[in-house]
C-alpha cells in the first residue's frame, strides 16, 4: 500500500455552522490524531480547500442562489485551525466544487509519489467526503475513510452515504486501522491507540489509560449478549433477589465508588455523595418494580405479561458515571434483558467497579462492558442484533444514534442535555432567590444537563438580581474536588475550557459581570470561574446553544408573556423553574412552559427516582425514564388469551 492522506475543507467557515457532528472540538482531536500518526509514519498529506475568490466569480451556483459567502481567499474563515494547519512541505491545493480531485494538481500530485490509496478525512462527510471518494473511486485509486475523522452537518445523509460506499468505492477504517494498515503492522491489526486520561486537577498527571474496542469486539460482545438473551429470562423473584444482592454490593462499595466519582471526574465531594445516593435509589426502585408483579392481569379471559425486548445497548455519559449508568442497567436487569453498556472513557474505571459489584450479584453474564469513546458507541448503536438503545449524551452525538436507530428498527430512548431556564418575576425574594440560582447554576462548574444556564428576570428586579446573583456566585467556594468545603471543581478537560473561552470571546452583545477567566492560583487544572454574561442577544449562539460549563446568561423579560418567549425560544426542554408567590403566572407557567420537568420555587429539583425524568423537544426521544416508565422501553406487553 502505498497510501496518502488527502484532508478536506477543514476551514473555519464550515467548522463554524451550526449541527456539526461531531462537534468541533471533538472532530479536530480525532483529525489531529489521524494527522499527527500519518505524519510519524511518513505518510504524505495532501490538503483540499475552497477557495473562493474575492471577486466571488467561482462561488457554486446555489452559493450564488442564496447569497452565500464562505472561505473566501485570505479571510480567517478560508483558514484551517492550528491543529490541522498544514506543516511546511505539505501542499495545498484549491477547489471550487464539491470533490477535491477537482482541485487542479491534486491527481498530479499523487501520481507522482506513486499514490495508490488515498484515506479521506474532514467535512462535509454527505457532501465533499462522498464526492472525493466516487471520484477517487473512478480514477483507480483505493479508498479509505476515516470514519473517527470526518463531520457532517446532516448526520442522517452522512451515515446513508457511508453505508453506501462501504464495500463499492470505499472502506471505512477507525484512525487506529488506518495507522496499522500504513505502518504496516500485522499484529496491530484492528487494535486502537490508547486514550490517557488527565487529572482534570492536575492536567500535566495522567491517571490511567484505556484502548478503546475495535469495530470487531463490538460485534463480538453484542453476539454473547445475543445468546443470554436467547434463553429463558430467570422469574421474577430471582432477578428480584439478584438485584438485592447487587444493591448490598453497591452499598459496600459506597467510599470506593464516591472516591472515584471525585478522583477521576473531579465530582465535588458533597455532590459525589448524592450522585451515589440517586443510584442506590433508582436500584431500589427497580427492585420495587419486581416486588410489585411483573405479570399483571388485564380481566378475567386474558392476562397481559411483559417480556424482555433482548439486547439492550446502554451508552453513558462522563459528568454522572454512576447514577445514570445504574438508572439504565437496574432496570433492564429487571425485567430479563441482557446489556452492551459503553461507558464514556472518562468514566471507565468507574464503570468498572461497577461491574464488579455486578459481578459478586451474579449479575455479571447479562451484562457486556464495552471501553470505548464515540466511535465505539457509533458503532455499537449501528450494530445488528440490538433491539433498543438507552442513550444519554449530546444532541449532536444523539441525532446520529437516532439516525442508526431508524435504520435497524431499534428502539430508542435518549436524554440530550438541557438548556434550562430560570424565570425570576418581580415579586420574588431576590436574595434567596439569587444564592439558590448560583449554586443550582454552577455546583460541579455546570456539567449537569440539569443546571439552569439561562436566568430570565423580570425588568423591573433584573438590576438588583444581578448584583445579588454577582455576589452569590463569587461565594462559591473554588477548589480540590475532595475539600467538603469546594463547590465549584475544575472542568473535565483542557479541551472543555478553551470551548468555553472561545464562546466567551465573544457575549454576543453582552457584559460579562462575573468570572470569565482561569482563577488565579488554578492554572495547573482545568478550573474555570463561574461567569455570568448580563444581557446577550437572545438569539445569539451564547444563549441558544447549551455551554455544558460554569456559564450562565442574565435575559431581562417584560412580564411573564415575554418570560414565558425567552423559556420556550430554544430547541432544549428539559427542565424550567420558576420563582414568584404570583398564583396565575404558576398556572400560566405550569400550562406553557415546554419542558419535560418543571420546578416551582426551586431553580433544581432533588429528582424524584420514581418520577419520569423526560426531555420535551431535542431533550429527549422515547420513553422517558425511571419509575414506572421503564417499563414502556426494557419490556414488550405480551396479551395471552385462555
Amino acid at each position: 500500500m502505498r497510501a496518502a492522506l488527502v484532508l478536506i475543507d477543514l476551514q473555519r467557515d464550515y467548522l463554524d455552522r451550526p449541527g456539526l457532528v461531531p462537534a468541533e472540538g471533538e472532530l479536530l482531536s480525532r483529525v489531529a490524531a489521524l494527522l499527527e500518526g500519518c505524519r510519524r509514519a511518513g505518510v504524505p498529506v495532501f490538503h483540499a480547500m475552497t477557495l473562493l475568490r474575492t471577486d466571488g466569480a467561482n462561488r457554486m451556483p446555489h452559493w450564488q442562489a442564496a447569497g452565500t459567502w464562505a472561505c473566501v481567499e485570505g479571510t480567517a474563515g478560508a483558514r484551517p485551525p492550528e491543529p490541522v494547519a498544514p506543516a511546511p512541505g505539505e501542499p495545498v491545493f484549491a477547489k471550487d466544487f464539491y470533490s477535491a480531485l477537482d482541485a487542479p494538481g491534486l491527481e498530479a500530485g499523487l501520481a507522482a509519489r506513486g499514490v495508490d490509496t488515498v484515506v479521506l478525512a474532514g467535512i462535509y462527510t454527505h457532501a465533499c467526503i462522498r464526492e472525493t471518494a466516487v471520484d477517487a473511486y473512478a480514477r483507480g485509486f483505493r479508498v479509505v475513510i476515516a470514519t473517527e475523522a470526518i463531520g457532517s452537518t446532516d448526520p442522517q445523509h452522512a451515515r446513508l452515504s457511508l453505508e453506501w460506499l462501504q464495500g463499492r468505492g470505499a472502506r471505512g477504517l477507525s484512525t487506529g486501522e488506518i495507522l496499522s494498515e500504513v505502518s504496516g503492522s500485522a499484529e496491530g491489526g484492528p487494535q486502537r491507540e490508547p486514550w490517557r486520561h488527565h487529572d482534570p486537577t492536575r492536567w500535566s498527571e495522567v491517571l490511567w489509560e484505556v484502548r478503546p474496542a475495535s469495530r470487531r469486539e463490538v460485534a463480538e460482545a453484542t453476539e454473547r449478549a445475543r445468546r443470554v438473551a436467547r434463553g429463558e429470562p430467570a422469574p421474577p423473584a430471582t432477578r428480584a433477589r439478584q438485584l438485592g444482592l447487587w444493591l448490598d454490593e453497591m452499598v459496600a462499595a459506597r467510599e470506593a465508588l464516591v472516591a472515584m466519582l471525585v478522583r477521576d471526574v473531579a465530582k465535588p465531594v458533597v455532590e459525589a455523595r448524592g450522585e451515589f445516593d440517586y443510584a442506590v435509589a433508582l436500584l431500589r426502585h427497580a427492585i420495587a418494580a419486581i416486588a410489585q408483579g411483573e405479570y399483571p392481569h388485564a380481566g378475567t379471559r386474558v392476562r397481559v405479561r411483559h417480556r424482555p425486548r433482548g439486547v439492550i445497548a446502554i451508552v453513558t455519559p462522563w459528568n454522572n458515571p454512576l447514577a445514570i449508568a445504574v438508572g439504565k442497567l437496574a432496570p433492564a436487569l429487571a425485567y430479563g434483558n441482557a446489556v452492551v453498556w459503553k461507558p464514556a472513557l472518562q468514566g471507565t474505571r468507574i464503570a468498572e467497579r461497577v461491574l464488579e459489584t455486578l459481578r459478586a450479584a451474579g449479575l455479571d453474564a447479562g451484562v457486556a462492558l464495552l471501553r470505548g469513546d464515540g466511535e465505539t458507541g457509533r458503532w455499537l448503536t449501528g450494530q445488528a442484533g440490538i433491539d433498543a438503545v438507552s442513550f444519554t449524551g449530546s444532541v449532536a452525538s444523539g441525532r446520529q444514534v437516532q439516525a442508526a436507530c431508524a435504520a435497524s428498527g431499534a428502539l430508542l430512548q435518549a436524554e440530550l442535555g438541557g438548556n434550562n431556564a430560570v424565570i425570576v418575576l418581580a415579586d420574588a425574594d431576590i436574595h434567596p432567590v439569587a444564592t439558590e440560582v448560583a449554586g443550582a447554576a454552577f455546583s460541579f462548574s455546570g456539567q449537569r444537563c440539569t443546571a439552569p444556564r439561562r436566568i430570565i428576570v423580570d425588568r423591573a428586579i433584573l438590576a438588583a438580581f444581578e448584583t445579588a446573583l454577582v455576589r452569590a456566585t463569587q461565594g462559591l467556594r473554588v477548589g480540590d474536588p475532595a475539600d467538603e468545603a469546594t463547590r465549584i471543581g475544575p472542568l473535565i478537560s483542557r479541551q472543555a475550557r478553551a470551548r468555553l473561552s472561545e464562546r466567551l470571546s465573544n457575549p454576543a452583545g453582552g457584559r460579562i459581570a462575573c468570572g470569565g477567566a482561569v482563577p488565579e492560583g488554578f492554572a495547573h487544572g482545568c478550573w474555570f470561574e463561574p461567569t455570568i454574561v448580563s444581557r446577550p442577544d437572545p438569539s445569539s449562539a451564547l444563549v441558544r446553544e447549551e455551554s455544558f460549563g460554569p456559564v450562565a446568561v442574565l435575559l431581562p423579560a417584560d412580564g411573564i408573556d415575554h418570560a414565558l418567549a425567552l423559556c420556550n425560544g430554544v430547541d432544549h426542554g428539559l427542565v424550567a423553574s420558576l420563582f414568584t408567590g404570583d398564583g396565575s403566572a404558576k398556572e400560566r407557567f405550569l400550562e406553557e412552559a415546554q419542558a419535560g420537568m418543571l420546578a416551582i420555587n426551586r431553580a433544581r429539583p432533588a429528582f424524584d427516582a420514581a418520577a419520569p425524568f423526560s426531555g420535551w423537544k431535542r431533550s429527549g426521544h422515547g420513553p422517558p425514564e425511571h419509575g414506572r416508565w421503564d417499563r414502556e422501553f426494557y419490556a414488550r406487553p405480551q396479551a395471552i388469551y385462555e
